[in-house]
């Protein structure tokens, strides 16, 4: 009896934390659709390989991307892979750092 009450707390909490109200929405239900990938479908860089800039044939000359220096290291996170992951976690001298746009 004890695990059924804690599972259903533990659901009705991941329920409230997680789930949308849309009691007072202004738009009916059914025309609301998804707008993409869903909650965590898109998945973050957690261990960064970096290439030389002579390797990274994968890039043009002037594709943009977010530069990051800490403690004389400088690092260049592509646009063109946040496009696809929108987030990298890194560490750079000891230094956590969170790259998004």
């Amino acid at each position: 009896m004890k695990k059924i009450i804690v599972s259903a707390l533990l659901f009705g909490a991941f329920w409230i934390l997680t789930a949308f109200n849309l009691d007072n929405a202004i738009v009916p239900r059914k025309e609301i659709l998804s707008g993409g990938p869903p909650k965590d479908g898109i998945p973050a860089i957690l261990k960064p390989q970096f290439v030389g800039p002579q390797s990274a044939d994968f890039l043009l000359d002037e594709d943009p991307v977010i530069g990051v220096e800490i403690g004389g290291i400088a690092r260049a996170y592509p646009i063109r892979i946040l496009n696809w992951h929108e987030v990298v976690n890194d560490i750079i001298d000891d230094t956590p750092l969170a790259v998004t746009f």
